[in-house]
């Protein structure tokens, strides 16, 4: 499913249950849907599941998880029901799988971009994306704000941020997911996904490390991309490493030291031209992710 439908659903979601608040009242998204949530005991690896019993949608979740991963993983199955997409997971939700990309089919990762949304509405962040720094501190912050994982932050400040950034997922020392703000995208710079992590970079760093912790690195602009502008910026970077799951995340600041005008006739295509900016009511809004 285009990634512009899923977020579109998220957002008229939100509209219709008068959501406008945060954190978002996962709950009340729920009911409005007409399901029960009930927090259980669930065995080990399984962070939730979905039924129908004599007429009434339930949702369990893992009472031994996190708040924020009980919060995902409603929203998450929720996603299911609006996007009507089929569980592939089957009724029962692994906990392994959540906010992870290798191996997962599509329409999996889609439920987890709707969760995204709904935690992380854009209206919510674009404002505070312009008051705070894309650094791990402030992002802790948010994330508690929003009661959503870091992750899910730092990809949503990154689209609503007018500075010139990005937020790199990798597992298993390969990029897997890269959000690039529209400042860099403008600026003709991009993080091309399915490429192992730069040599240099404090992704590789901590990956080489092997164990979870933060890693921080000021490196030039081309270690990170491959496009003939990245030699304008400098980058710095923090990452972290997640030893369970194999997974490290890059918050990349680029510092552009050699300005210069665009050209309006070329802009370079890369992996975030599909990415979704605010939808504001005129045809054509399909562009982004």
């Amino acid at each position: 499913m285009d990634e512009n439908v899923v977020v579109s659903q998220a957002r008229k979601l939100l509209k219709d249950a008068g959501i406008k608040t945060a954190p978002v009242d996962v709950e009340a998204l729920a009911l409005h849907l007409g399901f029960k949530v009930s927090r259980m005991e669930l065995p080990e690896g399984e962070a939730g599941s979905t039924f129908e019993r004599r007429g009434q949608k339930h949702i369990w979740v893992n009472n031994k998880d996190s708040v924020v991963r009980q919060r995902f993983t409603i929203l998450h199955e929720i996603a299911h029901h609006v996007l009507e997409l089929p569980s592939l997971h089957g009724e029962k939700v692994p906990s392994d799988e959540l906010e992870r990309f290798t191996g997962r089919p599509q329409e999996e990762i889609a439920c987890d971009t709707f969760a995204a949304e709904c935690l992380v509405p854009w209206a919510m962040i674009q404002p505070l994306a312009g008051d705070k720094d894309f650094t791990l501190e402030h992002l802790s912050e948010l994330a508690e704000h929003f009661q959503a994982s870091r992750s899910c932050v730092a990809s949503k400040f990154a689209q609503a941020s007018e500075g010139h950034l990005a937020f790199v997922v990798a597992e298993d020392g390969v990029v897997k997911y890269s959000i690039c703000s529209k400042a860099l995208r403008d600026a003709r710079v991009w993080i091309t996904k399915g490429i192992p992590l730069p040599q240099n970079s404090a992704a590789a760093k901590a990956h080489k490390a092997g164990i979870s912790g933060l890693h921080e690195v000021d490196i030039e602009g081309t270690d990170w991309s491959t496009s003939d502008d990245a030699r304008r910026f400098a980058c710095y970077e923090q990452a972290t490493y997640h030893a369970p799951t194999r997974q490290t995340q890059s918050i990349l600041n680029f510092e552009e030291m050699d300005p210069r005008p665009m050209s309006n006739s070329h802009r370079a295509r890369h992996d975030d031209d599909d990415l979704l900016e605010e939808l504001d009511g005129r045809p054509g809004w399909s562009k982004y992710r």
